[in-house]
């Protein structure tokens, strides 16, 4: 995202012909969740919200999510980042002189804030907000396979088989570990994961691709404002794998712990019910402050003078 008055939309894609590899470990640009898209009702409050403020705003869709067509037989992951590196570097080149800054929900959070350590010190983007990450998904995938938790799961897991069967004839001829009826067919984001996801980024198992994508070790390693907002009782992303002493550790790092909310369910405030959540104003305002700052030249976020007393002692807040 980056300040501009100019609210004109439109759907635009960026050809990523070359299948995606194993990675090693972006105006606003939006990351949605495991199966969400430009469409889905927190992304669109959101973006009229930095619309009514002036900021032009870029929702970046997965491959296959948001309607967004698959062109190679390869989807995306919670390991790879080649595609958001792909969308930075677009919306960068087309805006040089223009602060950018991001925010990702759910897997779009935890991919995020992997993208984040990865690039550290080099890190094209002013600030970022992260929301319901699930930060370790070792233990989302557990919590994820207990009591009402498997509704979830199974809800998820049929999104992601609806993706699949729209671009099924991309892997039809596949063979190595690829199991793709279990992919086609499966009851769980877990059976999925195994059947093709792990395979086509190189995991031998759906443990090691959980264990080696989750972002809650990138978060020492965060160089730039991050912003982070999780609820004690999101079924998705459990408040026990939130890397709660990095956060505190990294003077670049808030942390806003609520005690209710779900995932992505925060339904308070002025709008409430059926109008933005209570986080839109929030992560607004974080960004405007960063931008204010960035507009006057000050260097990096751990300088700021005003920031740190307002975070001081707030880098874990429970509200």
């Amino acid at each position: 995202m980056y300040p501009n008055q100019r609210r004109r939309l439109r759907r635009s894609r960026l050809d990523l012909r070359r299948p995606p590899t194993l990675a090693s470990r972006f105006s606003r640009p939006h990351f949605d969740g495991l199966t969400g898209g430009s469409e889905d009702s927190y992304v669109r409050h959101m973006l009229l919200r930095a619309r009514s403020k002036g900021w032009r705003v870029v929702v970046f869709n997965s491959r296959g999510c948001g309607d967004s067509p698959v062109t190679t037989p390869q989807f995306y992951s919670a390991s790879f980042l080649g595609d958001m590196q792909e969308v930075v570097a677009h919306v960068g080149s087309k805006y040089p002189k223009a602060h950018l800054y991001a925010v990702g929900w759910s897997l779009g959070a935890n991919i995020l804030v992997r993208y984040l350590g990865h690039e550290s010190h080099s890190c094209p983007l002013s600030g970022a907000v992260s929301l319901c990450n699930p930060f370790n998904l070792v233990i989302a995938d557990q919590d994820f396979r207990k009591g009402f938790n498997i509704v979830y799961d199974k809800a998820l897991a049929s999104a992601l088989c609806r993706i699949f069967k729209k671009h099924a004839l991309l892997f039809e001829d596949m063979g190595g570990e690829f199991n793709i009826p279990l992919a086609a067919n499966a009851k769980s984001v877990r059976q999925f994961d195994d059947g093709l996801t792990r395979v086509s980024f190189g995991f031998k198992s759906v443990d090691d691709y959980y264990s080696n994508s989750s972002s809650s070790d990138s978060i020492k390693h965060v160089r730039i404002p991050l912003l982070c907002i999780q609820a004690q009782n999101d079924p998705i992303a459990p408040s026990r794998g939130i890397p709660c002493e990095d956060i505190k550790a990294n003077p670049n790092c808030l942390l806003i712990l609520t005690p209710k909310g779900g995932h992505l369910g925060w339904v308070a405030g002025p709008e409430a019910p059926f109008g933005s959540p209570w986080t839109d104003p929030v992560v607004m305002d974080f960004l405007e402050h960063l931008e204010r700052a960035s507009s006057n030249a000050f260097p990096c976020f751990s300088d700021l003078k005003d920031v740190q007393q307002i975070s001081e002692g707030l880098n874990s807040l429970e509200v």
